[in-house]
């Protein structure tokens, strides 16, 4: 876009006021700039709608992965207790299912 606009402003300073008007060059810039403008500031919204799509969904998983960190974390400090719990899914199962009944409520 800096490109662009460098030309441009670099054509209008060569080009004779007389004549400004029937610049083939001129306008051809101009119509350039101009749809390339349109184009990016389309490009710039969907951007911020998608990055605002992305923060409401990193913001609905958060929960869950810090619900899942503290499963994994209690699993593993689970053999400090008894060394048959390290591997009980018994265990991990009413645990698992106490944190994803936490999370959706």
């Amino acid at each position: 876009m800096d490109r662009l606009e460098e030309e441009l402003l670099q054509t209008l300073s060569e080009a004779d006021p007389a004549t400004i008007l029937e610049n083939k060059e001129l306008i051809d810039k101009l119509d350039v700039t101009k749809k390339t403008s349109q184009e990016i500031e389309i490009q710039s919204e969907n951007a911020r709608k998608t990055e605002i799509e992305i923060n409401t969904q990193r913001e609905i998983y958060r929960g869950v992965a810090a619900e899942g960190a503290m499963l994994y974390f209690l699993v593993i400090t689970l053999n400090i207790v008894d060394h048959m719990y390290q591997y009980s899914l018994d265990s991990f199962y009413i645990f698992f299912r106490k944190a994803i009944t936490k999370v959706t409520i």
